[in-house]
C-alpha cells in the first residue's frame, strides 16, 4: 500500500512541476540584453512571442519582472503599479512550485523578492519590503551553498552584503540574529570577480552587475575616482544601453562633471523600442544648471515635471527651478515655483526633505553662495572660487552663510588637490557649523576622513566619520551617515588588519 502511495504522489508531482523548466539560451540572453538596457517594449514583445513556443519557461517570468522593476523605479506610474505589482507575488507561485534540482529556481525566487523589495520601498511600503528583502538574502545565501559555481548569485548575494556591511557594528548582532551577515569588501568584491569572470554564466546577470558595481564603489568604498575610472575603461555602450547611460549620467553628475553628465545624457540612442524615461530630463536639467545655463536646464526640468507621474524628486525640481527664477532677478516666478514645492511630491528622498525644509523656512539662498555651490557642483572650481575673491567670512551674517562660505572653500581646494588647505577649511566649517540645522559641518567632517582615509591614517578618518554621524537634524543626513558608518566600517577593518600584522611580527 505505501508504493502504490509512493507511485501516486509521484505521479501528481510530475504534473505540478513538470509543467515549468528553466531553459535559457541565447534567445533568452537576446531578451535579458533588451531588457536591461531599457528596451522594454521590445522586450515584452519578445517575451509573448517566446512565451507561445516555450510556455512554461519560467526565465521568461524572470526577465518579465526585470522589466516590470525598471518601470515602475524609474517611472513611478500608481496606475501602473496597481496591475504590475500583483505580479511579483503571481511570480514567486509559480517559481516555489518549480523543480528544486535547478540553481534558477532559488536564484529566480532572489531575484524576484529583492526586485518587489525594490518596487516597494519606491512606493513606500517599507516593511513590506524588509520581510522582502531579508527572503532575497536568504535565497542567494542558501542557493549559493547549493550551487557555488553558479555566479550569477554572486552578483545579488554581494550586492546585499555590501548593503548589510553598512550597518553599524552596534547593531550588527541583531543581523545575525536573523542570519544575516553584511561584509563591505567581501561583497564588493563578489561583483567585481563576477564581472570578470568567464564562465558558462557569465552573461546572465552582467548588465545588472555592471550597473551596481560604480555605485557601490562610490557609496560604500568611498573610492570616486576608482569607480570613474571603471565607467572610463570598461566596456559600456553609453550609446544603447540607457541603463548603464543612465548609472553613468547620475555618477558623473554627482562627482562634479557636468559636462560629461550631459553629454552622454544627450548621446543616447532615441527610439519607440525605449522605455521613455523622465529622469533624463531630471539629469539633464542638473547637468546645466551646475554650469549656470539656466535656459537649457529650465527647459528639462519643466519636461520633468510635467510628464513624470510619480513623486519622488518633484520637489527637488520645483526648487531647482526657483533657483533659477531667483538668480535671474525674478522673484515672482521664483515664489511661485517654491509654492509648487509645498504643494506636490514626497518626502522620502533627502533631497525632497531639504526642498520642503527651504522653502517652509521662507528665506532665500544668499545669491553668491549659491552661484559657487552650482558651479562647484558642475566641476568648474577656479570659477566658482573667482567668486569668492577678497571675500571672508566677515562678508556673511548668519552662523549657517559662515559655515557654507568655509565649506565651498574647502571643497573647491580639495577637488582641485589641495587637500592641507582643505583640511584646515573643512574644521573651519565643522566650527562655524556644528550647531547649525544645516550639513556644511557634517558633509566637512566626512570630506576630511575620506582625505585621512586616502592617507592611511585610519584612527583619525574614522573619528572624522564618527563625527559626522554624531550630528543630529539636518539635510541629507540620511546619505552622509550612510557614507560615514562604510567609512567607519573600512577603518575598522583596516586598524585591525594592521594590528594583527604587527603581531604577526
Amino acid at each position: 500500500m505505501k508504493y502504490i502511495l509512493a507511485c501516486i504522489y509521484i505521479f501528481f508531482s510530475t504534473l505540478v512541476y513538470g509543467q515549468y523548466s528553466f531553459q535559457w539560451d541565447e534567445r533568452i540572453q537576446q531578451i535579458n540584453d533588451a531588457v536591461t538596457s531599457m528596451r522594454i517594449p521590445e522586450a515584452k514583445r519578445l517575451i509573448q512571442a517566446e512565451r507561445k513556443i516555450h510556455p512554461k519557461n519560467l526565465c521568461l517570468d524572470l526577465l518579465e519582472s526585470h522589466a516590470d522593476l525598471y518601470e515602475l523605479f524609474f517611472n513611478e506610474n500608481k496606475e501602473v503599479f496597481k496591475t504590475a505589482y500583483p505580479m511579483f507575488s503571481a511570480r514567486i507561485e509559480k517559481f516555489e512550485k518549480a523543480p528544486q534540482n535547478n540553481p534558477f529556481r532559488d536564484y529566480g525566487l532572489g531575484v524576484l523578492y529583492l526586485s518587489k523589495a525594490a518596487v516597494a520601498i519606491r512606493f513606500e511600503k517599507n516593511l513590506e519590503a524588509a520581510w522582502d528583502f531579508r527572503k532575497a538574502y536568504n535565497y542567494f545565501k542558501e542557493n549559493r551553498k547549493k550551487y557555488p559555481n553558479f555566479s550569477p548569485n554572486d552578483v545579488y548575494f554581494g550586492l546585499l552584503t555590501t548593503l548589510l556591511g553598512s550597518v553599524p557594528n552596534n547593531y550588527q548582532w541583531l543581523l545575525n540574529i536573523i542570519g544575516m551577515q553584511g561584509d563591505i569588501n567581501g561583497g564588493i568584491a563578489m561583483v567585481h570577480k563576477y564581472i570578470h569572470s568567464k564562465d558558462a554564466h557569465h552573461k546572465i546577470a552582467r548588465n545588472v552587475a555592471m550597473l551596481v558595481y560604480p555605485y557601490l564603489v562610490v557609496i560604500f568604498e568611498g573610492n570616486k575616482n576608482k569607480a570613474l575610472e571603471f565607467l572610463d575603461k570598461a566596456d559600456y555602450d553609453f550609446k544603447r544601453n540607457h541603463l548603464h547611460a543612465y548609472m553613468a549620467t547620475n555618477l558623473y553628475l554627482g562627482n562634479q562633471q557636468a559636462r560629461r553628465s550631459v553629454e552622454i545624457a544627450e548621446g543616447i540612442v532615441k527610439s519607440d523600442e525605449y522605455t521613455d524615461v523622465p529622469f533624463w530630463h531630471f539629469e539633464k536639467g542638473f547637468g546645466y544648471l551646475n554650469q549656470l545655463k539656466f535656459d537649457q536646464s529650465e527647459k528639462e526640468f519643466l519636461q520633468f515635471v510635467q510628464q513624470f507621474k510619480g513623486n519622488f524628486y518633484l520637489k527637488d525640481a520645483y526648487e531647482k527651478l526657483s533657483w533659477i527664477a531667483y538668480l535671474r532677478g525674478n522673484q515672482q516666478k521664483a515664489n511661485a515655483y517654491r509654492k509648487m514645492v509645498l504643494q506636490t511630491g514626497s518626502l522620502v528622498p533627502d533631497a525632497d526633505k531639504t526642498a520642503m525644509r527651504n522653502a517652509e523656512r521662507g528665506t532665500w539662498p544668499n545669491p553668491l553662495l549659491l552661484r559657487a555651490r552650482l558651479l562647484s557642483d558642475g566641476g568648474m572650481f577656479k570659477e566658482s572660487l573667482d567668486l569668492f575673491k577678497g571675500k571672508s567670512t566677515d562678508d556673511f551674517e548668519s552662523a549657517a552663510d559662515k559655515a557654507e562660505f568655509v565649506y565651498r572653500l574647502a571643497r573647491n581646494h580639495d577637488l582641485m588637490g589641495d587637500q592641507d588647505l582643505a583640511i584646515k577649511q573643512y574644521n573651519a566649517a565643522i566650527a562655524f557649523g556644528r550647531d547649525v540645522r544645516d550639513y556644511f559641518a557634517a558633509r566637512s567632517a566626512l570630506q576630511a576622513a575620506l582625505i585621512y582615509e586616502q592617507r592611511k591614517d585610519f584612527a583619525k578618518a574614522s573619528s572624522y566619520y564618527k563625527t559626522a554621524i554624531s550630528m543630529k537634524e539636518y539635510p541629507y543626513k540620511n546619505s552622509i551617515d550612510q557614507k560615514a558608518k562604510s567609512g567607519v566600517y573600512r577603518c575598522n577593518m583596516a586598524l585591525k588588519s594592521v594590528s594583527a600584522k604587527q603581531l604577526a611580527d
